[in-house]
Parts: C-alpha cells; structure tokens; sequence
C-alpha cells in the first residue's frame, strides 16, 4: 500500500497545503480588543498623573524628579500615539 502523504521519487511535490487552500474569511474585531486598548488608556493615563506627581513633588531630590519627568515625556509619547492611531480608525470607520 501507498501512502499519499509521502511523495515518491520523480513526482511532483505539492506545496500547498489544505490549509492554504481554503478560502480566508477577513475577521471582524474581537470586543475585547476594543476594552483592551481603553483599558490601556486608562492605564497610561493613571501613570502620567502618578508621575506628574512626582515630578512636582519638592520633597523629591532634583535627579529623582529629572527621572520622573523623563518617566512622564516617555509615556506621553506612547499614550499620544495610541490616541492618534485610534483616532485614525474612527477616520476611517465614518
């Protein structure tokens, strides 16, 4: 007996799979990605106001508060491109 799933000598060998053959359904987003990115939001934005914090706190020596500024420009740059890309795909959702 043969077995199909092992090529012979001289025969082509399919490269495509079954897998490949059938047709891709385009998925719609999932909810939870939707709270995922606001909880992220949220999230980054509780951060900010926790670093503000301590960078305006005089009690902080001026290295620490240096550090906790740079902690606030950094996740301010991330949360501002999170917002413009969300932003972006309400754009293109209208």
């Amino acid at each position: 007996m043969e077995q199909e799933s092992q090529p012979h000598e001289g025969q082509p060998v399919d490269s495509i799979s079954l897998v490949d053959k059938v047709p891709v359904k385009k998925r719609k987003r999932l909810p939870s990605l939707e709270r995922l990115r606001h909880e992220l939001v949220y999230q980054l934005r509780e951060s900010l106001r926790a670093s503000q914090e301590k960078m305006n706190n005089p009690e902080l020596s001026l290295a620490e508060r240096q550090h906790w500024t740079q902690i606030h420009t950094y996740t301010a740059q991330v949360l501002n491109t999170i917002l413009r890309d969300l932003q972006l795909r309400d754009w293109e959702n209208d």
